[in-house]
C-alpha cells in the first residue's frame, strides 16, 4: 500500500511501545545515544589550509581522567580571537587548553560546567590583556557538549552557530543582541545560553563572525540532509574567498575508532581497510580524520568508512513504513474494539466490515496513536524542562547554603554567591521572572555588597533610544533648570533632553536635536564629534555653553540663551594624534591625546583660544605614561589632576609640583580599596571644597568607585534594574547630580538613572 502523502512524521530515535493494562495505554520512550562526527575547514583568502589541526577549535570526547558525570560527554569549541592567526596561536592553544580541563575536571550540571570554564578562559584572557606583554586581544566564544542526545551550548562575544535540521537551518542566536561584550575585555560576561534536543542526522557549524552575513537558507545545502564530507564542500563553497574557520559536526549512531595520534598529516591511502565480513568493493573511499585536541593525553578519533549504498527514494520508503504501520495499528486497534464490543453488554459487533462502525474504528485506529504520541512527547519534554529547572533552583539554594556556611572565609563566600548568580541566569532563561529565583539573586546581591563594602543602587532606563543610536558621552548643564546632553556616535549627533531641575523628570518625550554631523557652522562642516563638556561662563565667555570637541581639531560650542552654535578652531591640531577626551579649568581648555602622549592646552581669548609656545602642555616630573590613559578630569578650585588608565592605574597629581600625591596602590593597602580596579574607563571630579570627590567607572568590575581628594575610598556603587540586570558592566559613560545622589549612565542605546532606594 502506498500513500499519497505521509500522515504520520516518524522519529528514529522514538520507539513506542503499546500494552493493555486496565483499559489503559501505556507509551514508553526509549532514546538512543548519539555520537559525534566532526570535519575542519580552514580558508584563507579562498584558498583552503591543509592544516590538520585548525587554530581555535577543539572537537574531544572526555579524557580517562574526567570527572565521572563528564564521562560519556563530548565538548566543541570554537574560538575567535583578534589579531593574526600565528600570533595568536600560542595564546589561543592555551585558552582551549584551560576550558577543555577545566570543564572535564569539575562537577555539576553541564551548564554550569561550560559557564565555570567560559569564566576561567576569560579571566586568563583578560589578564594576559592587563599584563602588557604584548597587543591586547579580544574574541568570542562557543562552548557545546552533546550528552545522549541533548545539546548544550554557551556563547560569548560576536560567537556564530547554525542547527541544520530536517525543518531548516536555525541560526544561534537569532540575531546578536544589542550589547555584546567581547571575551577579554571585562571580568563580567554577557552568556548566552542554548538547549537543544538533537535528532540523528542533524548537523551543528561552529563558525567564525566572518560568514554572519551569509543568510541560513544558502547554507541549507550543507547543514540539511547531507553528510560531514558533503557539508565541508557545500561550505567550502559558500565561503567563496573569504575567509573563516568552521567546524561541522554531524550527529550520528555510527561507530567511532580509536587510533595512535599521527604526528603530521599523511596522505589518504589507495586501499582503506575493510570491516570484519563486509566486501572490500563495496566501502566508500572515503579519508579518515584524525580529530587533534588541545591536550597531551588526548586521542583523536577516526571515522569509519560506510559502506556505499544502493540508490534508495528516501521519500518513498518512508511512506512505505509510514503505510504499513498505519495498517498494522489499525488492524491491532480494530482488533481492540471488536473484543471490547463483545464484551461489553448489550452490544454486537458490525455484521458487514464494510459498514461505517468499522470504518470510524480504522480511523480512530490511526489517530489514537498520533495524538496520543504528541500528548506524552509533550508531557515528556515539559517534565524534562520542570525538573530541570527545579535543579537549578536547588543548586542556588545549595550555593548560598555553603556561602552563608563559609563565615569569615570571605573569598570562598563571594566564590559560592558568584557561582549562584550565574545559576540564576540560566534559570531566568527557562522561566524569567520567578518569584524564588528573583529573591536568592537578591539575597547574592545584598551579601556580596556587604562583603566587598558596596552600596546597591536602583537602576531604571531614563530614555532608550531607537536602534542604531549609541550613546557615548552624557553632560548635566549647571544652573537651576536642568537639562541633559549626549553624544549619539552611531549617527554623529548630540541630542539634548530638557529636564526640571533634579535632573529626573523629563519636560518632552522627544530629545532636541543641536548638532549633527555634516552641518556647516560658519565656514567649518561638523565632522565626527568625541566628547562634550559643559562650559560655564566667565572672564572670556559672557553667556553658558555646551562645548564638543571636533576631532579634525575645532571647539564647537551651542548656546541655548540664543540656540546659535558656533565654531573655533584650535592650534597644534595639526600634531594631534587620537585626541580622546577634554575638560576645562579656569576657561582653559584641555585635551587628552594619547597618541601623542599629551594633554594639550588652550589658553581662553574671547570665544576662541591661543596656544602659548612656551607652554603648550602639561608638564609632569615623571613620565606619566599618557599613552595608556583613557581619561582625565582637573580640579575646578586648585587645578589638581587626576588620570585613569585602561589597566586599572590610578593617578592624582599636584599640578603644581607635578608629582603624584597618590595612586591606585596607596588605595589598595591604606584607602580602603580591596578589588583592583579592571578596567576603568572614565573619571570625573564631582563637587567643591569639602564635598569634592573622585568618582571613577570601573566596567570591569561593575561599579563606580567614590574617592576621596585626599586618597581614601569612600564609597562603591554598584546598579541593577527589578530583573537583575547590571547596566554598569557596559556602561559607556557616566555623570553625577550630587545630594542626593543621582547617577546617569550610558549603556549601547539606553541612558539609565541610578539612584538609592
Amino acid at each position: 500500500m502506498q500513500c499519497s502523502k505521509p500522515s504520520i512524521t516518524c522519529f528514529p530515535h522514538l520507539t513506542v511501545r503499546f500494552s493493555l493494562f486496565y483499559g489503559t495505554v501505556v507509551l514508553c520512550l526509549g532514546v538512543m545515544e548519539l555520537q559525534a562526527i566532526t570535519g575542519q575547514l580552514y580558508v584563507v583568502n579562498g584558498q583552503a589550509q591543509t592544516a590538520v589541526s585548525v587554530p581555535g577549535l577543539l572537537a574531544t570526547s572526555a579524557p580517562k581522567k574526567a570527572n565521572r558525570s563528564r564521562a560519556r560527554d563530548f565538548l566543541f569549541v570554537h574560538l575567535t580571537l583578534t589579531g593574526k592567526v600565528e600570533e595568536t596561536a600560542v595564546l589561543t592553544l592555551d585558552l582551549l587548553a584551560t576550558i577543555n580541563e577545566s570543564y572535564f575536571q569539575s562537577s555539576g550540571s553541564v551548564t554550569a560546567g561550560l559557564r565555570r570554564a567560559l569564566i576561567e578562559a576569560n579571566e586568563k584572557l583578560l589578564r594576559h590583556n592587563l599584563s602588557q606583554s604584548g597587543p591586547s586581544r579580544e574574541g568570542a566564544i562557543t562552548c557545546a557538549v552533546l550528552r545522549n542526545n541533548e545539546l548544550y551550548m554557551l556563547q560569548a562575544g560576536e560567537a556564530l552557530a547554525l542547527l541544520g535540521r530536517q525543518f531548516g537551518v536555525e541560526r544561534l542566536p537569532a540575531r546578536l543582541p544589542e550589547r555584546i561584550t567581547p571575551v577579554g575585555r571585562t571580568a563580567g560576561l554577557d552568556i548566552r545560553y542554548f538547549h537543544q534536543q538533537i535528532d540523528l542526522g542533524d548537523m551543528l557549524l561552529l563558525a567564525d563572525p566572518r560568514i554572519a552575513h551569509l543568510p541560513s537558507d544558502q547554507l541549507a545545502s550543507a547543514l540539511v540532509d547531507v553528510d560531514v564530507e558533503t557539508g565541508l564542500e557545500a561550505l567550502r563553497e559558500r565561503v567563496g574567498n573569504d575567509s573563516a574557520r568552521l567546524l561541522l559536526i554531524e550527529f550520528s549512531d555510527e561507530a567511532v575508532a580509536v587510533a595512535p595520534v599521527q604526528p603530521s598529516a599523511a596522505p589518504v591511502p589507495d586501499d582503506l581497510p575493510t570491516m570484519p565480513n563486509q566486501r572490500p568493493e563495496i566501502l566508500a573511499k572515503r579519508p579518515l580524520r584524525a580529530q587533534q585536541t588541545a591536550t597531551d593525553n588526548s586521542e583523536p578519533t577516526l571515522r569509519i568508512p560506510r559502506p556505499k549504498l544502493p540508490d534508495i527514494d528516501v521519500e518513498h520508503s518512508a511512506r512505505q513504513a509510514t503505510a504499513d504501520a498505519a495498517i498494522g495499528l489499525s488492524r491491532f486497534t480494530r482488533w481492540l474494539a471488536d473484543l471490547l464490543s463483545r464484551l461489553r453488554p448489550g452490544t454486537a459487533a458490525p455484521a458487514d466490515p464494510d459498514e461505517p462502525g468499522l470504518l470510524t474504528a480504522t480511523l480512530l485506529a490511526i489517530l489514537i496513536p498520533i495524538i496520543l504520541g504528541i500528548i506524552v512527547t509533550g508531557v515528556y519534554l515539559q517534565r524534562s524542562e520542570i525538573n530541570e529547572f527545579a535543579r537549578l533552583k536547588r543548586d542556588m539554594s545549595a550555593n548560598l547554603v555553603l556561602a552563608e556556611e563559609a563565615g569569615d572565609n570571605v573569598n570562598a563566600a563571594r566564590e559560592y554567591y558568584n557561582l549562584m548568580l550565574g545559576i540564576a541566569a540560566e534559570a531566568e532563561t527557562i522561566r524569567p521572572g520567578d518569584a524564588d529565583v528573583n529573591r536568592m539573586r537578591q539575597e547574592a546581591f545584598v551579601a556580596l555588597d556587604r562583603i566587598d563594602g558596596v552600596t546597591r543602587l536602583v537602576a531604571e532606563p531614563f530614555f532608550t533610544y531607537d536602534e542604531g543610536v549609541r550613546v557615548t558621552a552624557v553632560s548635566l548643564r549647571e544652573g537651576f533648570s536642568g537639562g541633559i546632553d549626549v553624544l549619539d556616535s552611531g549617527n554623529g549627533q548630540v541630542l539634548y533632553h530638557a529636564t526640571d531641575e533634579s535632573y529626573t523628570t523629563l519636560s518632552s518625550d522627544t530629545p532636541e536635536q543641536i548638532v549633527f554631523r555634516g552641518q556647516a557652522v560658519g565656514t567649518h562642516v561638523v565632522g565626527t564629534i568625541i566628547d562634550l563638556l559643559w562650559r560655564p561662563r566667565g572672564l572670556n565667555v559672557s553667556r553658558d555653553g555646551v562645548a564638543m570637541l571636533d576631532s579634525s581639531g575645532t571647539l564647537l560650542t551651542y548656546f541655548p540663551n540664543f540656540s546659535d552654535t558656533r565654531a573655533v578652531p584650535l592650534g597644534l591640531a595639526s600634531e594631534w594624534r587620537t585626541p580622546r577626551t577634554a575638560t576645562t579649568f579656569a576657561e582653559r581648555l584641555y585635551v587628552l591625546d594619547p597618541g601623542a602622549g599629551q594633554i594639550w592646552k588652550y589658553f581662553p581669548e574671547g570665544d576662541g583660544f591661543n596656544v602659548n609656545d612656551n607652554d603648550r602642555a602639561i608638564s609632569f616630573v615623571d613620565d606619566p605614561d599618557l599613552a595608556n590613559a583613557v581619561d582625565f578630569d582637573i580640579y575646578s578650585e586648585n587645578g589638581s589632576l587626576v588620570v585613569v588608565y585602561k589597566d586599572g592605574r590610578l593617578r592624582y597629581y599636584d599640578t603644581r609640583t607635578g608629582r603624584v600625591q597618590w595612586d591606585e596602590a596607596n588605595l589598595l593597602q591604606e584607602g580602603g580599596l580591596t578589588t583592583p580596579l579592571i578596567a576603568p574607563n572614565h573619571v570625573k571630579i564631582i563637587g567643591r571644597g569639602l564635598n569634592a570627590s573622585v568618582f571613577v567607572a570601573d566596567p570591569g568590575s561593575s561599579r563606580i568607585v567614590q574617592i576621596s581628594q585626599g586618597g581614601t575610598i569612600l564609597a562603591q556603587y554598584r546598579a541593577s534594574d527589578g530583573t537583575g540586570f547590571d547596566p554598569m558592566a557596559q556602561m559607556d559613560d557616566f555623570a553625577v547630580a550630587p545630594t542626593p545622589l543621582r547617577i546617569f549612565m550610558t549603556n549601547g542605546n539606553i541612558l539609565y538613572l541610578a539612584t538609592q532606594e
